[in-house]
Order: structure tokens, then C-alpha cells, then sequence
């Protein structure tokens, strides 16, 4: 059952402005976003893009945040962090197998690490990084495509920043995949260093913040006229 509470979680009056539904996926520039629930998802063909060059995402990083991720959409059942991580893994290897970057705690660190593994990924690199400035946390680069490691040094920096310097060290970027999108990090970024960005997010009122921030910058919107699932 889906549900919002008055006044809870509204994250101020973007989606008032930008009314993005669940299951719609709208154009802004050239940039394209959709509220999607991940685990419900066997492809990203609504995207009309078969590849990307990189996906930077931060997930949820264990059941706890699993369920307070759903509640905070508006959502009351519960969900279990293997299954999620586990279908965004699979999508990943899917669409971004050449190069990749997760968010992740360190309570699950190792089992993320081994379920790439499992996947016939390569981890190249972890760095132990900070969230909001004091948490730590660590970030994981990985890829299902001949991979190499990269001399650039992460540690000690906070995850405001990370997604622009992977953006910028890594080679030959011009689309970035994120299917936890949240507020938009890193689509925002993304946009910043003139990349294409490709989001999906579960929360609509969390997304319509990042179309506001699009609108700001005189990207045009094309709204979708259906659902599209």
C-alpha cells in the first residue's frame, strides 16, 4: 500500500511545480529521468539508450535504509536489501558494464563486493570516503568489461565531490546511469561537466527536485503523456 502523510517528506514544492507521476519518464534537455521502483524493472529500454558509459550510483545501504527509502516514497511494505541490491546489480551489468561506481556502508561492503563477483565483475578499487562530511563510508569502482585499476586516490573525500571526480579522471564519459537518483547529485553533476544524464528514482517528489534544478538552468521539459513502463 502506498501512502502520504500531510506534511511529512514533501522536500519543499518542487513536484508541485513539476508533477512527475510514478512510472513517467520525462525529457529535460538531454537528460532523461523516471520514477521507477528498481526491483520491478527487467530492463531500461524506456531510456531509448541500450549502453551507458558509467553509472555512479548510492543506493540504500542496508534493510534499515531499504525501508525507510520506501516509506519516505510513500510506500508501507517492507523490503529486504539482498533483493534490491541485487536487481540494481543485475541492470547495472546489463546497461554500464564498462565502468561503475557504488556508495556503500560497511555493513555490507563485502557481500556487495562478492555478489560483483558472483556477477563476473571485477572490483578495481575501494576507498574509504566520508557522507556528510564525517560519516564513513566506502566507494566501490567496478566493471563487467576488461577492467583496469585507476591511480586516482578517493580516500578521505566526501561524497558530495566523488561523482565529479570519477566524472572527470575517468575517459571518454558522455552518459551517466544512476538508479537511485535521489535529489540529484549526481545528475546535477553530470549536467555540470556537460554529460548526459539518466535517472531513475522511486520517490517522485525526491526527482522533481532535480527537475527544478534543470528548470533553473533553462533546460527544456518535455513532459511524458503516459506511463510508460
Amino acid at each position: 500500500m502506498k501512502t502520504f502523510e500531510d506534511g511529512k517528506w514533501l522536500y519543499g514544492d518542487s513536484w508541485e511545480k513539476f508533477p512527475i507521476e510514478d512510472g513517467q519518464v520525462w525529457r529535460v534537455g538531454k537528460n532523461t529521468l523516471a520514477v521507477k521502483d528498481l526491483t520491478e524493472l527487467n530492463s531500461l529500454e524506456f531510456f531509448g539508450q541500450n549502453a551507458f558509459d558509467m553509472s555512479y550510483i548510492d543506493p540504500p545501504w542496508n534493510t534499515g535504509n531499504i525501508n525507510s527509502f520506501y516509506t519516505k516514497a510513500g510506500f508501507q511494505d517492507k523490503r529486504e536489501f539482498n533483493s534490491f541490491i541485487e536487481k540494481l546489480m543485475l541492470l547495472v551489468k546489463t546497461y554500464s558494464p564498462k565502468i561503475n561506481y557504488v556508495e556503500m556502508g560497511s555493513q555490507n561492503l563485502d557481500y556487495v563486493k562478492d555478489l560483483i563477483t558472483q556477477l563476473n565483475g571485477i572490483v578495481t578499487n575501494t576507498w574509504k570516503i566520508k557522507y556528510y562530511h564525517k560519516n564513513p563510508c566506502f566507494l566501490v569502482r567496478y566493471s563487467f568489461d576488461s577492467p583496469t585499476k585507476i591511480d586516482f586516490d578517493f580516500t578521505g573525500i566526501d561524497d558530495d565531490f566523488t561523482p565529479r571526480f570519477a566524472m572527470q579522471y575517468e575517459k571518454n564519459i558522455n552518459s551517466v546511469l544512476d538508479l537511485c537518483t535521489g535529489r540529484g547529485l549526481t545528475g546535477r553533476t553530470a549536467h555540470s561537466l556537460g554529460k548526459t544524464f539518466y535517472g531513475t528514482e522511486l520517490n517522485k517528489r525526491r526527482l522533481a527536485c532535480l527537475i527544478d534544478y534543470y528548470h533553473q538552468q533553462g533546460l527544456i521539459i518535455n513532459k511524458s503523456t503516459q506511463r510508460d513502463y
